[in-house]
């Protein structure tokens, strides 16, 4: 063999050699990226898969967490709040609504209730509220006890106001008797249907007649029917009548009964 036969046999050996090579690369290549693409794929959902997890698991948690609980009123004042159902009501919101109703009612001091600091400063003579008693005879309550009787149902509210005029003592109008609720105890409300409660006070009416320091005590043990309505919703001007029924009836509950503590549950 020549010299230039070897040469052209090497040659076409080198030149096959490097097909094969190219052909490999490049078939390589191309299944590389298959892969490569197919593994990145894969990761990308991966990670998104992740992170729809984190993300539910944060929206859980924010379900969880109550409620923003700060509020700010139209006057600049910040308060706390709770959400509660619409016939829900807090054990102090009714010890509450009902010691300062019963207080309002039951006290006759022979003034009126102070509406300004210059009231409370001076106060006013209670000419009283006119009201027919059980018997129809003509009779009065006190200007407090008459505004305080817009928490009760209405039902409720007229023969209550009777026998008030009936027991109120006459003396309460002309300064020289006034009658003072003195609580001794009132229990935590009794929750006895939705929406309902019941609280037990335990009181004393001392009725102080002019020139008598001592008073005369007599036992005022009630058990009180309280049920949770809808709070009017008040204009924002407004007097008379209207603001003091607006006012006493704010905090969504009621008086719809009240009865004698039998001596047995004292």
């Amino acid at each position: 063999m020549t010299i230039l036969d070897k040469k052209l046999d090497s040659g076409t050996q080198e030149s096959k050699r490097l097909r094969f090579l190219n052909r490999t690369s490049k078939r390589f290549s191309t299944g590389d990226t298959l892969a490569l693409f197919a593994v990145g794929t894969f990761g990308l959902n991966i990670i998104t898969f992740l992170i729809l997890l984190l993300l539910y698991g944060s929206y859980s948690q924010l379900s969880k967490k109550a409620p923003p609980s700060l509020v700010q009123l139209e006057t600049g004042k910040s308060i706390t709040v709770a959400p509660i159902g619409s016939l829900e009501r807090t054990p102090q919101v009714v010890l509450r609504f009902v010691a300062d109703t019963m207080s309002l009612m039951m006290n006759w001091s022979g003034t009126l209730p102070p509406n300004t600091t210059e009231d409370a400063r001076l106060p006013k003579p209670d000419p009283g509220i006119d009201i027919r008693s059980l018997t129809n005879a003509r009779g009065k309550v006190a200007s407090g006890a008459w505004q305080a009787s817009y928490t009760l149902s209405e039902d409720f509210r007229k023969e209550f106001l009777k026998m008030l005029a009936d027991i109120t003592p006459p003396g309460v109008f002309k300064g020289k008797t006034q009658v003072v609720l003195i609580p001794l105890s009132i229990q935590s409300p009794v929750k006895i249907a939705e929406g309902k409660w019941k609280v037990k006070m335990i009181a004393n009416l001392t009725v102080f007649d002019q020139g008598s320091n001592l008073g005369e005590v007599i036992p005022f043990n009630k058990e009180i029917f309280v049920r949770a309505v809808e709070a009017p919703e008040s204009p924002n001007k407004v007097d008379g009548i209207a603001a003091i029924v607006y006012q006493v009836r704010s905090s969504g509950l009621e008086i719809y009964a009240i009865r004698d503590l039998p001596q047995e549950n004292l």
